[in-house]
């Protein structure tokens, strides 16, 4: 199990939903605020360059995210707590508005973020890991709204707003070692709280993900020091009350990551990061409501399985 994983994500989220039926203007803030809070809060979806051809709305998302976790303990140990939190930003936008009135102009939310949050790990054996926790992500979006003079439009996007994510989730981690390959595959349940600003109901559901992969042996060294790979599946399922939000209910990835050992180069605190890989990532995605698309990433893992 990992004792601390930093990851820092910078890219681009382009994302074109489906046009939604002649609705009101509420109904539109809480989309885009919706689908912004859930793909930063989400560990699959929340950096990278994507697409999703609907019915010829084209909403264009950009975020950069810096989260981690901490596991207290040893690599071992039967219970374990861990804390998690970070930051982030986003920006959310779409121009010439429809909502089948016609054209209400342009709008905009830019987002800065903060998640906090922790559980317990718990370990029965040395191949089971179990996991509960919870955590709360909070966004505070600088609204805009152009080119229009529709009053309710104005109303939700030319103010500033806040929209909060609240995640109760376990897991379930399955994780061996064979001639030096290291196969794992996990399943987590999250129950998802979208808290929306102006006094607009709540959005509430359950989002499952499932991932499996494997750590390879030692491939080669650069500087003198190991490089190994890792490859992985994973997928998102989200109920109908959460895909009516982001605008898609399922979600298949697929990637690879090279991660080469820093930590003897990392002198300080002695030992306390020896166990340091600093990990490049790249994986494709597709999906419900034609999604594809690209994720970039690097990430610091610090003593993982």
């Amino acid at each position: 199990m990992k004792k601390v994983k930093w990851v820092m994500l910078a890219a681009t989220l382009v994302l074109g939903t489906a046009s939604l039926q002649a609705g009101s203007a509420s109904d539109y803030y809480r989309h885009l605020a919706g689908t912004s809070a859930f793909s930063a809060n989400n560990l699959y979806l929340h950096s990278g360059w994507y697409s999703m051809d609907g019915a010829g709305d084209h909403i264009d998302m950009r975020n950069a995210n810096f989260v981690g976790s901490y596991y207290f303990g040893k690599i071992g140990d039967t219970w374990r707590p861990f804390v998690l939190g970070g930051f982030g930003l986003s920006d959310i936008e779409q121009d010439n508005v429809d909502l089948g009135s016609g054209n209400l102009g342009d709008v905009e939310l830019d987002s800065t973020y903060w998640k906090l949050g922790g559980g317990i790990n718990y370990n029965p054996t040395a191949n089971v890991g179990l996991v509960l926790g919870a955590s709360g992500m909070w966004m505070r979006s600088d609204g805009s709204y152009d080119n229009g003079s529709d009053p309710v439009m104005k109303k939700y996007f030319g103010h500033d707003s806040d929209t909060a994510i609240y995640d109760i989730f376990g897991s379930v981690n399955l994780h061996t070692r064979i001639n030096g390959y290291k196969p794992y595959a996990d399943l987590t349940v999250h129950y998802l709280t979208i808290d929306y600003d102006y006094d607009l109901s709540d959005t509430k559901g359950w989002n499952t993900d499932l991932s499996a992969g494997v750590y390879t042996p030692t491939l080669t060294t650069w500087l003198e020091l190991p490089v190994r790979a890792q490859f992985f599946v994973a997928a998102n399922f989200l109920d109908s009350d959460l895909s009516d939000i982001t605008g898609f209910s399922d979600a298949y990835h697929a990637g690879a990551s090279l991660l080469w050992k820093i930590g003897p180069k990392i002198h300080l605190f002695n030992d306390a990061f020896r166990d340091t890989e600093l990990s490049f990532n790249l994986q494709g995605s597709t999906g419900g409501n034609n999604l594809n698309g690209w994720k970039a990433s690097v990430s610091f893992n610090i003593a993982k399985f």
